[in-house]
């Protein structure tokens, strides 16, 4: 994985300067915010404990993690060199609408909302449910921020784009197709 990243690194310096978005916050501050995550959890599941234990929703929990964690990987490859962890719109900056893409316009932040839900049900207690609720808010926050500034530097081109496929949840049964 990180082989990958790395190679995609330089196809992503030819795709030209970043001409909208493309903030990231200092790895030390997203250290201790992770950090604080972290510690802010344990403690909360050492104080309030487990939720009652259901087996066939913990099941469930890991087939949705698993479908999670496959389609972060294939909408990552869709991507190739487009993807990077913050919203940014390069020079030569294309559509991408292979792949997950064609069937919802955030797949990823999709994937993370499934291993989010699939995470609490799994392991059920108050302190997944806050990140999961957390998580939930923050990428929801993130696929507005993404669509304002696709929809600015894309225009009509994600435009129609955004009026064929939905943005998280698929149409069942549904094709996409221009």
């Amino acid at each position: 994985m990180l082989r990958h990243v790395r190679r995609q690194r330089g196809a992503r310096a030819s795709l030209g300067p970043v001409v909208r978005g493309g903030w990231r916050p200092r790895w030390p501050v997203a250290l201790g915010f992770v950090a604080a995550i972290a510690v802010g959890a344990a403690l909360l599941e050492h104080f309030t404990g487990r939720l009652p234990f259901r087996g066939g929703l913990a099941l469930l929990g890991l087939a949705l993690v698993v479908a999670g964690v496959v389609l972060n990987v294939r909408a990552r490859r869709a991507l190739g060199p487009h993807w990077t962890g913050t919203v940014e719109v390069r020079a030569r900056h294309a559509l991408v609408v292979r792949g997950p893409y064609a069937r919802v316009r955030h797949p990823i932040y999709l994937s993370g909302l499934l291993l989010a839900t699939g995470s609490f049900l799994a392991h059920p207690s108050a302190a997944t449910a806050c990140i999961a609720g957390g998580l939930t808010v923050g990428l929801l926050l993130k696929t507005w921020l993404e669509e304002r500034t696709l929809r600015d530097a894309l225009g009509t081109e994600y435009a129609r784009y955004a009026a064929r496929v939905p943005a998280l949840l698929p149409r069942l049964g549904a094709r996409n197709v221009p």
